[in-house]
């Protein structure tokens, strides 16, 4: 299946800013401040969040700055956001023309690299997933002002993942699922603010599921908005395999589906061949 780079969107113009080691006017350091959302997860995704938690990490890059050593670190700890400068400079950021930036957190310790972050491959083998689930937030349409010294970020950062939760079954027997609304959650490289790998027709791929108290638990990017909808899900482990269809039902990014698993629930399809 040929892949390509599917831009969530379009990168900004690149502007190439330079000071005069002159400018007198120029402050000699700069103060970060963050306007930043909660985090929003619908009810029932097992990395619900709903407060920023001590530690958290969120990576920031400045008008579509495409080197990807170049970014912000922010790190959460007890209201407050530190900042940590990485590959550029407050000053860099501050002078530039069009003051635009993405942004993107995630919980588990999946990231090639702090602005690379690499779920393709990792979900399908990092067990922390299952004590912890799926919690991915990016915003890629943020903006920032500068006033004096001060650099004030402006970030929306939204859920982009999808919970299905299968009970009734182990993941010991490696079930895997399929839905015709779901892809696999390709890599994302922040500093691009691009998603690598993906293509057009990678819906209904396989997604790795993890251990859950009531089942399987099960992740993936949605393709659809909130407009209600069919759904199909398979479900399969190489032995036995089954299908079951919602109609007018709604999976969105941050949303979680709770079901029953075959042995309990007479609305999958045994089409075992």
């Amino acid at each position: 299946m040929k892949k390509f780079i599917y831009a969530i969107s379009a990168l900004a113009v690149m502007f190439a800013a330079s000071c005069s080691k002159d400018d007198s006017n120029a402050p000699a350091e700069y103060q970060v401040v963050v306007n930043m959302d909660k985090p929003s997860f619908g009810e029932g995704v097992r990395a619900a969040r709903t407060t920023w938690e001590n530690g958290d990490e969120v990576y920031v890059v400045f008008n579509g700055d495409v080197e990807a050593a170049k970014y912000l670190k922010l790190t959460y700890n007890a209201g407050t956001w530190s900042s940590e400068w990485a590959g550029t400079t407050a000053a860099e950021v501050a002078a530039k023309e069009t003051k635009t930036l993405a942004a993107g957190y995630m919980n588990v310790p999946l990231a090639k690299a702090p602005y690379y972050y690499s779920f393709i491959d990792a979900l399908k083998f990092d067990s922390s997933i299952s004590s912890v689930g799926v919690c991915v937030m990016l915003c890629n349409n943020g903006t920032y002002t500068v006033s004096g010294n001060t650099i004030t970020l402006d970030i929306t950062i939204k859920p982009v993942v999808a919970q299905v939760t299968v009970r009734g079954i182990d993941v010991a027997d490696n079930w895997v699922l399929k839905c015709d609304k779901l892809t696999r959650i390709p890599d994302f490289s922040v500093s691009t603010n691009m998603w690598i790998g993906e293509s057009a027709g990678d819906h209904d791929e396989e997604l790795y599921g993890f251990a859950n108290t009531d089942g399987v638990s099960f992740y993936g990017r949605p393709y659809q908005t909130s407009t209600p909808t069919s759904l199909t899900f398979t479900l399969t482990n190489g032995v036995k395999t089954y299908t079951r269809t919602f109609t007018n039902k709604t999976l969105a990014k941050g949303d979680a589906i709770i079901m029953d698993g075959p042995s309990a629930s007479s609305d999958w399809v045994d089409v075992t061949e």
